[in-house]
């Protein structure tokens, strides 16, 4: 169920579980649109949400990145801003008598949605929040290297949208970035200044073979994480 769904389908439906999908609008160097973390992050929910028989909203195409700036066509939220959002659409949730909210983040950038999911459950105790990564342990699938560090635009990022979106992808515009990045350091500086190609990884070694079995390892981990969450919910609240 999606918000194609009429308002009378979803009254009649009665889902009790949400998903928001919050990607990104960001730079994603000269071989990835800038949409790339919400067209990931979307096609992850609609698959969970139609093996949980769950609600799946439109996905937030702007969120944290502000570490984009200086880069064209880049859009952000401040992480206030996002914050508010998302308390936002949880209040009117409950309004839909849903009783379990999803974030599911598409973008490494939202530090914030831990915070979010503790707040949101101490002011909406009726809806039980909790945030789960789209991205999360693509490197556990066996496909792709981990090479440690910041990961942005590289081989999985290439490889799920040539499988989703192979209209968007020219491989002649793959260009390997073979330093890595450390993690922390978009906390202090823009990745223009840290990246001369502004992305990670080896994106040459990407197919969209790899890119259908990222998408359903994907699936996978997501599912089990909201399984694995709800059952402590459970624990939680028999007490």
């Amino acid at each position: 169920m999606t918000s194609e769904s009429r308002t009378t389908d979803v009254a009649a439906k009665k889902p009790t579980l949400a998903i928001l999908p919050v990607g990104a609008t960001e730079q994603h160097s000269k071989h990835l649109p800038l949409e790339t973390d919400t067209l990931i992050c979307e096609a992850v929910a609609r698959a969970l949400a139609e093996e949980l028989d769950a609600f799946c909203l439109p996905a937030l195409p702007f969120s944290v990145s502000h570490m984009h700036r200086g880069s064209a066509g880049s859009v952000w939220l401040r992480n206030k801003t996002l914050w508010l959002v998302l308390e936002d659409i949880a209040a009117s949730l409950v309004e839909s008598g849903i009783q379990d909210f999803l974030i599911l983040n598409g973008h490494g950038g939202n530090q914030l949605l831990g915070s979010v999911v503790q707040d949101l459950n101490l002011t909406l105790p009726q809806l039980f929040s909790f945030t789960a990564n789209a991205y999360a342990d693509n490197y556990g699938s066996g496909l792709f290297v981990d090479r440690g560090g910041l990961v942005h635009g590289e081989e999985f990022e290439t490889s799920l949208i040539w499988h989703l979106r192979p209209d968007l992808i020219d491989p002649s515009l793959f260009e390997d970035q073979p330093e890595s990045i450390p993690a922390d350091a978009l906390r202090y500086a823009s990745f223009a200044e840290i990246s001369r190609l502004t992305h990670t990884g080896q994106p040459t070694l990407a197919s969209p073979e790899k890119g259908e079995k990222a998408l359903a390892h994907a699936v996978k981990t997501c599912r089990q994480a909201v399984a694995s969450t709800l059952a402590v919910k459970r624990r939680v609240r028999q007490k």
